[in-house]
């Protein structure tokens, strides 16, 4: 789950990049503004069916609503490179598109239509919330803007996304030279457009802490810091003892965070499948202390057989480890080096990344 700063950053993109714009502002995006309408009215309308869908029916319904109509945004936008239709079939196709490959050809349309932008301001904003969208036409088409377009904020905007979508990538794949380039991509916008903004701030602000947690000491290929503390159940905690010679999986999460609890059932996986002396999970909890009993509960009742470690939601551990999202995971080798660090719910990816730092013969 986000901070709250970037929480707030995704509902101003939402209001004021996502909702339709009106016909009388701006008839040139009344086709845009009519596409919009439809889209919300089928979504609207999960609502009304009978009988009624439950919550995973209902996220299911709405993927299948916008993988249509994320084709449908396409097409317009292929329509409209001229005018900033496209910008805003792409602002939709950012936040509501699905993967595919209309969702591609999108950022081939932002590629070859940047320079041809009225809205420069709107595009510059937008720029960051690419970072960690799943299509592999984005670097190209950011490259190329970052390269060429006619307006500087743009240009530095598109750097920006870049460095910090080549940090993201490398983190997740172990990518150590990966890293090393996130490095230089992100001085040169440090260097080159420290004033430009995004919709997520101020590039020196961003772009600075970026490159400081690929400095810091738990960067990729670092050794895990020390860790110390003390467990949910009450027991002083070694991390240096806990996972020598072994694989770990250092979550930073907690039992207030969806993303989190959703990544359960992965990490009882992991410990089934896995020899208990050879792979073991560390959760550094944030939950806040007048929770813990309902937390020391659930993991008891849910069968959770990881290690807990209390750290609170502003806890020193967190912020040794330059924790900002939750859940945050860091999978480190038997040498207790850091090999990957991934936010968000990954998935089985997470099963993946164990297995493969371990001998072939080490499974349950």
């Amino acid at each position: 789950m986000l901070q709250q700063r970037s929480v707030l950053v995704l509902i101003v993109m939402m209001a004021l990049s996502v909702c339709p714009v009106s016909a009388q502002q701006d008839s040139n995006l009344l086709p845009y503004s009519t596409l919009y309408e439809e889209w919300k009215a089928e979504v609207k309308a999960l609502d009304n069916v009978v009988p009624m869908l439950n919550a995973q029916e209902k996220r299911d319904k709405k993927r299948e609503i916008n993988t249509t109509f994320t084709v449908r945004f396409r097409d317009l936008a292929k329509e409209h490179r001229t005018d900033d239709v496209w910008i805003q079939c792409l602002i939709w196709t950012s936040v509501e598109g699905t993967p595919g490959a209309a969702f591609d050809e999108m950022f081939d349309v932002f590629r070859e239509s940047a320079n041809k932008a009225g809205n420069t301001i709107q595009l510059q904003l937008l720029m960051s919330e690419f970072i960690k969208l799943k299509s592999d036409r984005i670097d190209p088409a950011l490259s190329s803007i970052a390269e060429s377009h006619r307006d500087a904020g743009v240009r530095g905007a598109a750097l920006y996304a870049l460095a910090a979508r080549t940090k993201w990538q490398a983190e997740l794949k172990g990518d150590a030279a990966g890293c090393a380039k996130a490095e230089k991509l992100l001085e040169q916008v440090i260097s080159e457009y420290p004033d430009v903004s995004t919709y997520r701030g101020k590039n020196l602000e961003n772009a600075t802490a970026l490159l400081e947690e690929l400095k810091s000491p738990v960067a990729i290929t670092k050794k895990a810091p020390a860790i110390r503390g003390i467990t949910i159940s009450g027991t002083d905690f070694d991390l240096s003892k806990t996972i020598e010679g072994k694989v770990a999986v250092i979550s930073f999460s907690g039992h207030w965070c969806g993303p989190c609890v959703a990544m359960h059932p992965v990490q009882k996986e992991i410990l089934e499948k896995f020899l208990p002396e050879k792979v073991v999970i560390v959760e550094i909890n944030s939950d806040q202390s007048d929770s813990l009993e309902k937390v020391r509960k659930k993991i008891e009742t849910d069968g959770l057989g990881w290690i807990v470690v209390t750290d609170g939601s502003e806890g020193p551990v967190s912020e040794q480890w330059h924790i900002t999202a939750w859940p945050t995971y860091f999978v480190v080798d038997s040498q207790g080096r850091i090999r990957r660090r991934a936010t968000g719910n990954v998935g089985r990816q997470l099963v993946a990344w164990v297995e493969e730092l371990l001998p072939s013969n080490v499974s349950q």
